[in-house]
């Protein structure tokens, strides 16, 4: 009778151990972030990267084209010497971030947004953190129960495939 409660305790417990598991998704992102992350993008960031978040290569063929742009936008992607606006997402973005960590991402999508040059309105830092959530969803990224944070140290090709 002992042996066959211990046995029975010791098959609960293992229960709970799975079930505390289940409930500690992994992922450096919450899908609350991505979603606000993607409201933020949509408001901002998209009229330039475009809604795939596959930006713009100044083709001649290209739609919208570049100059479909404000002035001023055109204005910003000339002062960084660029003819194209880089992607936020495929093999081109991850070839060039793929290699950093999510707080290096977000730094310089902060950089972007401190440079005052788009005059964005309502950007806080949580704003830039909830962007490059939704920036690693769309990259392939997983959500979680972890909160991204300006300190978060994955790198990004960790956690995009």
């Amino acid at each position: 009778m002992i042996l066959r409660t211990a046995f029975l305790i010791a098959i609960l417990t293992s229960g709970l151990m799975v079930l505390s598991a289940e409930d500690s998704i992994p992922g450096v992102f919450t899908s609350a972030q991505a979603e606000a992350g993607r409201a933020d993008y949509e408001r901002t960031c998209e009229r330039c990267h475009t809604p795939s978040l596959l930006g713009r290569k100044g083709g001649p063929n290209e739609l919208p084209p570049l100059t479909s742009l404000s002035l001023a936008d055109q204005k910003f992607i000339g002062h960084h010497g660029f003819v194209f606006v880089p992607p936020l997402a495929g093999k081109t973005f991850l070839d060039r971030w793929g290699a950093k960590t999510a707080a290096e991402l977000i730094a310089r999508f902060q950089i972007t947004v401190d440079d005052g040059f788009f005059g964005f309105e309502n950007i806080t830092e949580e704003t830039t953190v909830n962007i490059t959530a939704y920036v690693l969803q769309v990259n392939g990224a997983q959500a979680g129960s972890q909160r991204l944070t300006r300190a978060t140290g994955d790198v990004v090709n960790s956690i995009t495939r």
